[in-house]
C-alpha cells in the first residue's frame, strides 16, 4: 500500500529531525551535571556511536529489500520468537514514549510558565500521539518534510543571534580531571540515545521512485542528514558546556537551553524569542513521540492480531495517562531512568538493531538457497 510507504527525500527528513528529538532540550544539562565541561567530549562520542548505529539501521534497511520488519523477523526467527522480540522493543518504546513527555513538560515548566504542568496540559499531547499510531507512514512522511525547513532556518537564525554574544573559551580545560567523568556521562543517559533505532519500523517501506526498488543504496546519504542534524546539535549544547563549565552547581533537570540562551541572545534586546523557536523545535519531539507510539500501535498488532492490538494500544495511551497524573516529581523519574533504566536502553536499542541485521543476513542466505533450488529443479527438468 503507498500510504504505507515513505519517499526517500521524507526519510531523510525523518532522520534529521529524530537526530535532534530526544537530544536537544534536556541531553546537554544531563551531562553537565556528571561530565562538567568535559560534557563536550562526551557529546562528541556519544553523536559518533549514533553515526554507527545509523550506518547499521541504514544496512539492515539495504538488505532487507521488500521485506518490512516483521516479516524479516519471522522468517529468521520464527512466528513465536518474532513476537517476543518486537513486544519487548515495543515496551520499551512505550518507556521512552513517556520519557519524552516527561522532557515536553519539563520544558514548558521552568522555560514557558513556570509551573508544573498537570494532567490535563498533557492530555491533548497524548491524544496527539495516539492519533499517530493509527495513521499511515505516508503521513508523518509528510509531515517530516514541512517541519524540517521550519527547523533549520529556526536554529540557523538562533544561532545568528546567540553565537557572537558565547565566549567559547570557557570549554577549557578539558579533561582537567581525567576520563572518570567522560565515562559517567556516556554510559548514564542511555534512554537518550539510540533513536535511530527508530527507524527500523521504516524497513521495507521506503520508496526510491518508479525505476528503483526498495533496498537502494541511496539509503546511506541518510548519515549525511544526521551528520547535518548533529552539527547543530553540537553547537548549541557548546554554548551551554562554555557557559556553563565553571558552574555547573547551578545546573536543574530544568534548566535546558533555552533557558541559557535567552541570556545569550540578550532578552533585552528582542525579547523571548527563543521560545517560538524552542516551540518550533518541538515538532521534531512530537514526530519522534508519534512514531514511538506508532512503533508499539504496529507491534501489538504484530503480537497480538489487530482487533487486540488496537485495545492494547488505547489502553497504553491511559496508562501514559494515569502515570502523567501519578508522576508529579519529574526530577524523580529522571534519576529513576538515570539509574535503573540505562543498561535495558543499552541492550533495546543497540542490541536490536544487530537482532535485525542478523534477521537480513538470514533472510539473504535463506532467499539465495530458495533460488539456487528452485533453478536446479528447473535445470533437472530441463
Amino acid at each position: 500500500m503507498e500510504k504505507d510507504k515513505v519517499k526517500f527525500r521524507q526519510f531523510l527528513c525523518i532522520t534529521f529531525l529524530i537526530a535532534i528529538a530526544m537530544k536537544m532540550f534536556m541531553l546537554p544539562v544531563l551531562l553537565m551535571r556528571v561530565s562538567g565541561r568535559d560534557s563536550f567530549i562526551v557529546m562528541l562520542l556519544v553523536l559518533f556511536t549514533e553515526l554507527v548505529l545509523l550506518a547499521v539501521v541504514a544496512t539492515v534497511i539495504f538488505l532487507s529489500g521488500k521485506k518490512n520488519l516483521y516479516e524479516l523477523l519471522k522468517s529468521a526467527f520464527g512466528s513465536v520468537g518474532s513476537k517476543i522480540i518486537i513486544t519487548t522493543v515495543s515496551v520499551f518504546y512505550l518507556i521512552k514514549l513517556f520519557m519524552s513527555l516527561v522532557d515536553v513538560r519539563i520544558f514548558f515548566s521552568t522555560s514557558v510558565f513556570g509551573q508544573p504542568l498537570n494532567v490535563w496540559h498533557v492530555l491533548p499531547m497524548i491524544l496527539l500521539v495516539l492519533y499517530f499510531a493509527i495513521k499511515p507512514l505516508a503521513a508523518m512522511g509528510r509531515l517530516s518534510e514541512i517541519c524540517t525547513p521550519i527547523v533549520i532556518i529556526s536554529m540557523i537564525l538562533l544561532g545568528c543571534l546567540t553565537l557572537p554574544e558565547v565566549e567559547f573559551g570557557g570549554l577549557n580545560p578539558l579533561l582537567a580531571e581525567g576520563w572518570s567523568k567522560i565515562g559517567g556521562g556516556y554510559t548514564t543517559f542511555s534512554m537518550w540515545y539510540g533513536d535511530f533505532t527508530l527507524l527500523l519500523m521504516l524497513t521495507g517501506k521506503v520508496t526510491f521512485g518508479k525505476k528503483q526498488a526498495t533496498g537502494s543504496g541511496k539509503i546511506y546519504f541518510s548519515l549525511i542528514s544526521a551528520l547535518v542534524a548533529f552539527v547543530f546539535l553540537m553547537v548549541f549544547s557548546t554554548v551551554l558546556f562554555a557557559a556553563y563549565g565553571d558552574m555547573t552547581e547551578v545546573l536543574t533537570y530544568g534548566h535546558n537551553i533555552s533557558n541559557m540562551t535567552q541570556y545569550a541572545v540578550g532578552s533585552y534586546k528582542f525579547g523571548r524569542f527563543d521560545l517560538i523557536i524552542f516551540c518550533l523545535w518541538l515538532t521534531a519531539v512530537l514526530l519522534s513521540a508519534g512514531m514511538m507510539m506508532n512503533f508499539f500501535a504496529h507491534g501489538m498488532d504484530f503480537a497480538f492480531g489487530r482487533k487486540a492490538g488496537k485495545g492494547v494500544t488505547v489502553a497504553a495511551g491511559i496508562v501514559i495517562l494515569i502515570a502523567t497524573a501519578l508522576f508529579t516529581d519529574l526530577n524523580r523519574v529522571t534519576e529513576f531512568v538515570t539509574t535503573y533504566m540505562w543498561i535495558p536502553s543499552m541492550i533495546v536499542q543497540y542490541g536490536f538493531p544487530l537482532v535485525c541485521l542478523a534477521a537480513a543476513i538470514i533472510a539473504k542466505i535463506k532467499d539465495k538457497n530458495i533460488r539456487r533450488v528452485q533453478g536446479e529443479a528447473v535445470k533437472s527438468q530441463n
